[in-house]
């Protein structure tokens, strides 16, 4: 059992002492690595960001700052982990993801064409994202055309359009090593006489039913992952639970729970891995 403790001790040390290279500045160093006997100063200083630090409490304590494209638009996280013994050959990972950086974005993210149909064209924009509790409030306005098809399956003449405020509710579950999110509902409110119309012909129903369809399957196709320095892929980890999370007042976060392999095996790769960054010198 000592054996164990001392091989994860190894692991850990080794990779916080590099992690800030991977992703935040090289400053940051000294204060990526806690241990419980000075977390009370980390504590302090996570805190005055809003973030409750029993979210990724742990014997050891991580801060990764890091930029993840989305749609080709850099977004930057910043991650703060807990990490303590789990079994002989597991960690135990608790980690909170500062996502207020991907809410900044997300209307420029997610503005853009819906659908492009022959027949239907539906363009969103995105004008606010709030957290409330564990969803996401999204805000916008959905405007759509209904158009006959030519032969050649491009959109004819247009038949009807409005415009419609749309208020989505989103929620994030843990799916392999991603947290990704789907649309829980869309409630919509036509504008005008025209929207007055379409209601009448149903056709705010099929506004409603494209945004759940094409906003869910573009949120699908784009979880959010944790980053982690690709030489530590080996760890493994394995997010058995979690979700979006309020950071008071109305900024978004996530929090995940799961584990990483420290097996002496992996120990052997990570190091191995090392070496080769240059990180890490072995006699030959």
């Amino acid at each position: 059992m000592a054996s164990s403790r001392l091989n994860k001790g190894l692991l850990i040390c080794i990779l916080f002492a590099v992690v800030p290279g991977c992703g935040s500045k090289a400053q940051d160093q000294s204060a990526a690595v806690a241990t419980q006997a000075d977390s009370a100063a980390q504590t302090s200083s996570f805190a005055s960001k809003g973030i409750d630090p029993a979210t990724y409490a742990g014997r050891f304590q991580i801060k990764l700052t890091k930029e993840v494209p989305l749609r080709d638009i850099p977004v930057p996280f910043t991650v703060y982990g807990g990490l303590e013994e789990s079994s002989p050959t597991r960690l135990r990972l608790r980690a909170f993801m500062d996502l207020r950086g991907l809410q900044e974005k997300a209307p420029q993210i997610l503005t853009g064409p819906l659908e492009e149909s022959c027949n239907r064209q539906i363009y969103l924009e995105v004008r606010d994202v709030t957290a409330i509790g564990e969803t996401v409030k999204v805000e916008g306005s959905a405007r759509a055309q209904f158009t006959r098809c030519k032969r050649n399956e491009e959109p004819g003449i247009r038949y009807f359009g409005a415009t419609v405020d749309a208020i989505a509710v989103a929620k994030a579950e843990v799916k392999g090593q991603c947290l990704t999110f789907s649309i829980e509902s869309v409630d919509l409110s036509p504008r005008g006489f025209i929207g007055g119309v379409s209601n009448l012909f149903g056709l705010t129903n099929r506004i409603n039913d494209a945004v759940l369809e094409k906003g869910g399957e573009f949120l699908a196709a784009n979880p959010v992952c944790p980053p982690l320095p690709s030489e530590f892929a080996v760890l493994d980890p394995i997010y058995e639970s979690g979700g979006t999370r309020e950071i008071a007042p109305g900024g978004m976060g996530a929090a995940v729970v799961g584990s990483a392999d420290v097996s002496a095996e992996t120990i052997v790769e990570v190091l191995a891995g090392l070496k080769d960054l240059g990180v890490l010198e072995f006699a030959e």
